[in-house]
């Protein structure tokens, strides 16, 4: 095949993890730097330009919280982009970086991509394809960029050309094309279509027209393309994405990942909130010297938090385990007749550990179920049989025996809790290769050796003593 998927070798695999744990992007900053005092004809220091960026990220703040045909997120004004640039890019570009790598490595990309980017703003998912192609030998690159917003076309003629000078040439992406993509897609066939932090911006699209989008997207990708789309982590733009996958999967597209196909009927959990995470961002100075001495946190932005899907036309998933019909493993649809009782799963990890200090806490899914479940470990029950599922990566496929079911009505959510008698093993997917905390040991360092009051009535279902 003249145009084979692209495979990196172990030492571009370890030179491409090395660069992604690096948490800054020193040229990103200082071309927004530049660019500032180009567009204002100032010194970026200059307390007026800083007070106009702030207000100017306030405003996109308060229009993107906005819900249905009230939000309105515009950036027609210079000051626009640069609250963008100062504000949400750094995390953007370090964000697609990643998600990019990921699908190299994961041998999802040709040796020669042909990538279309729509709504590509000052150009956050071109830097991050030349950041991941500067780390590879013989990948190269080729940008088609759609962006209606003229503002911010200029911005990326001005940032990223010089940028991609150190992707050595193996990215081609030449000046974004102005168009409205509700109303126009552009000829042609891709290997990577992407949407990034675009589709929520279409309020004025519903959501059977946003699927009717994706559909005429789809069309225009290779016979083995992928089609990604990104979105912001908060509830409403993540819930919203997973609503869109599963109205495309119903209209003939493939959720290559991070969904799971593990029952073979259509998921319809409701609300579902899945999202994924990579480390934090290290704030740059531009975002320290908006807050000023008073407020010096207030502009910090480092969470790179995202909800994605990525769709296919030709069947191909990233798991393609199901769960045998035979197997005695418990279906979510059916946790109302094992309320305090103890059963076995097989599931899908849907996030990384968000619960608290004394708990672990995962979203997981068979797709079978219609309200969202967890799984819960208390800290102190830790044991080394529980460590597949600490570890497994977003998306990966998990068997745990023996947890007790219980709803939590105040959460309109079912809890399965684990207990030193519950097993887990990894069924399908990977590690993350990083040790899940030890909280019980933090708590000791943080409290001293002797357990806090709460922390130990709490664990033996008591209350705390009282001095």
């Amino acid at each position: 095949m003249d145009n084979p998927r692209y495979i990196p070798n172990a030492e571009e695999i370890k030179r491409l993890s090395a660069f992604l744990k690096i948490r800054n992007i020193p040229e990103l900053e200082k071309q927004t730097i530049q660019y500032i005092e180009k567009v204002t004809g100032k010194s970026w220091k200059d307390e007026t330009v800083l007070e106009k960026i702030r207000n100017a990220i306030l405003a996109q703040k308060e229009s993107y919280w906005k819900e249905g045909v009230k939000k309105s997120v515009s950036y027609k004004g210079a000051y626009s982009v640069l609250g963008y640039m100062a504000y949400q890019m750094p995390g953007y570009v370090m964000e697609f970086s990643e998600f990019f790598a990921g699908l190299v490595t994961s041998g999802l990309i040709r040796k020669h991509v042909k990538v279309l980017d729509i709504g590509s703003g000052p150009g956050t998912v071109s830097i991050g394809i030349g950041r991941v192609l500067s780390c590879l030998d013989d990948m190269t690159a080729e940008i088609t960029s759609l962006e209606q917003y003229e503002t911010h076309i200029e911005a990326y003629q001005a940032i990223v050309p010089e940028f991609l000078k150190n992707a050595g040439g193996k990215v081609t992406a030449n000046k974004p094309l102005a168009l409205d993509i509700t109303k126009e897609i552009p000829e042609g066939e891709f290997d990577l279509i992407v949407c990034s932090n675009v589709i929520n911006e279409l309020s004025g699209l519903d959501s059977e027209k946003k699927a009717e989008l994706v559909m005429a997207l789809s069309k225009h990708l290779v016979s083995d393309g992928n089609l990604a789309i990104l979105e912001p982590a908060d509830l409403a733009n993540a819930t919203m994405l997973r609503d869109l996958s599963r109205d495309v999967k119903k209209r003939g597209l493939t959720i290559y990942a991070p969904c799971n196909d593990l029952r073979g009927v259509y998921c319809t959990v409701s609300p579902c909130w899945s999202f994924r995470s990579y480390a934090d961002i290290k704030p740059t100075e531009l975002m320290f010297a908006l807050g000023g001495a008073e407020e010096k946190f207030r502009f910090v932005n480092t969470d790179v938090k995202f909800s994605y899907t990525i769709l296919r036309t030709d069947g191909h998933r990233k798991c393609g385990y199901k769960i045998p019909a035979e197997a005695k493993r418990a279906r979510l649809s059916q946790l109302k007749k094992h309320l305090e009782k103890r059963i076995h799963i097989t599931v899908s990890v849907m996030s990384a550990d968000i619960g608290d200090a004394k708990n672990y806490l995962f979203l997981v899914c068979d797709g079978t179920g219609t309200t969202p479940t967890y799984v819960a470990l208390p800290a102190f029950h830790r044991t080394p049989e529980h460590e597949a599922l600490l570890t497994a990566s977003y998306g990966s496929v998990v068997a745990i025996d023996s947890v007790l079911v219980r709803f939590n009505k105040q959460q309109n959510a079912y809890n399965l809790l684990m207990g030193r008698e519950s097993y887990t093993r990894m069924i399908a997917g990977t590690p993350t290769g990083n040790k899940a905390p030890d909280k019980i040991a933090l708590l000791k360092e943080k409290y001293g050796r002797k357990p806090s009051p709460n922390y130990r009535g709490k664990k033996t279902g008591k209350p705390a003593n009282k001095r």
